[in-house]
């Protein structure tokens, strides 16, 4: 028996291995010095010390014949300590001449010899995992990240690097867990994730067709990073993974527009349509001019401009017929045509008269609830009523209104209050 101290084995496990996710400078900081681990007495065997000295020595000199003397040294292994030493030569002779296979190989050996402290096998598995994936053998990068987070390993590196092996791997959602993780760590530690981890995540969870996970995401970005090319990008990534129909897409838009998230001709053009086409020529109208005094909209633009012509032909007659219908909608039947009457008040911008027959469809029944609901927040968000307006979309429930209304909800935080 002899006792070998851990410094003299020269362990160095400092490998640059590019990670695809942006790491902020807060995490690049050195981590806190860990307390020395007290001297282990290593179980050598006799044999075993004989192979290891001209072993250590030609890694050293970086010997043509090292890996042949290494070998020689694994040849007489017998237990969990000369294993993690013999590994630990393939590591220092991988380390010196750059072969990444040969490192991992020797960390490999270390991991599984059982023999590693406490202290070195979350550094270890980390290890194993960059080099693993660097060596596009995504399986056991996975294996090794994973057990690296489960020992504890600090930062949020292994989460990045996990969530990274699993997009590789076509495994979406796991990508998405290890990613939401590194987030998680970022904000326990007082920090902000970059912004563009949002958006990798979202960019995937597209990509997947996975479309709750992609609208909760890009919320995400848009919670920690409020601007209105964000609200934009969280909208539209939204709009073009789910399969809205029309009166859902015209809610979306209505966002898009309080978020100042429209932008471009084409943005304008699909509302105003949609308007029209839900019997809205009020909004319509209101939209086409507001891209015009913003100069998003060219006044030459054809398209534009016939629909702006369309609506402006429409108005007289929906404003007779909406002031005819509010009369009509106490006494209707069920609140289907209150309803209907509130969402031309909305559309026209009359917040009172849109909240207060929203509020009589709802008394009445037979009507969509959650359409109402998204509609009466709407409305109630542009009164300036945020707390009424919160309770209108935590009341909706459909799968697709649903998302929108957290978007809604979303925007609802971030306003200051009237």
């Amino acid at each position: 028996m002899k006792t070998v101290s851990r410094a003299a084995i020269g362990l160095a496990l400092a490998m640059g291995v590019a990670v695809p996710l942006a790491v902020s400078p807060a995490m690049a900081a050195k981590e806190k010095k860990e307390k020395p681990a007290p001297a282990k007495v290593w179980q050598l065997s006799k044999e075993f010390r004989a192979a290891y000295v001209p072993a250590d020595a030609a890694v050293k000199a970086n010997a043509p014949d090292a890996i042949a003397k290494i070998e020689a040294a694994e040849a007489v292994v017998k237990n969990g300590d000369e294993k993690y030493i013999a590994g630990t030569l393939r590591l220092t002779l991988g380390q010196a001449t750059k072969n990444p296979k040969l490192q991992l190989d020797g960390i490999i050996a270390m991991i599984a010899s059982g023999s590693a402290a406490p202290v070195d096998a979350p550094k270890l598995n980390m290890a194993a995992g960059q080099l693993a994936y660097q060596a596009g053998n995504y399986t056991d990068a996975k294996k090794y990240l994973a057990e690296a987070i489960r020992l504890g390993n600090p930062g949020v590196d292994a989460n990045l690097l996990l969530a990274e092996a699993n997009f590789k791997m076509g495994t979406t959602l796991e990508g998405l867990t290890a990613l939401d993780g590194a987030v998680k760590a970022e904000q326990a530690a007082g920090r902000k994730a970059p912004a563009e981890w949002y958006g990798r995540a979202a960019a995937m969870a597209y990509k997947a067709k996975m479309t709750g996970e992609t609208a909760k995401w890009t919320r995400e970005q848009v919670r920690a990073y409020p601007t209105p090319e964000n609200w934009r990008s969280a909208l539209v990534i939204y709009r073009d993974s789910a399969n809205l129909d029309n009166q859902t897409l015209i809610d979306l838009f209505r966002l898009m527009h309080d978020t100042k998230a429209l932008a471009g001709e084409r943005d304008f053009f699909e509302y105003a349509s949609l308007a029209i086409t839900g019997a809205l020529p009020g909004e319509a109208k209101t939209v086409i001019e507001e891209g015009f005094a913003s100069g998003a909209v060219s006044k030459s633009s054809r398209a534009v401009a016939e629909r702006l012509t369309d609506a402006n032909a429409k108005i007289p007659s929906d404003k007779a017929s909406v002031v005819n219908d509010e009369k009509r909608a106490p006494s209707a039947a069920d609140g289907r045509l209150a309803a209907n009457t509130g969402s031309a008040y909305l559309a026209y911008g009359d917040y009172a008269k849109a909240i207060d027959l929203f509020r009589l469809a709802q008394k009445k029944g037979g009507i969509d609830a959650d359409v109402v609901n998204t509609r009466l927040g709407i409305a109630l968000a542009r009164a300036g009523q945020k707390d009424a307006a919160r309770a209108a979309f935590q009341a909706v429930n459909g799968a697709a209104r649903k998302e929108v209304a957290q978007f809604w909800l979303l925007w609802l935080d971030q306003t200051p209050a009237a």
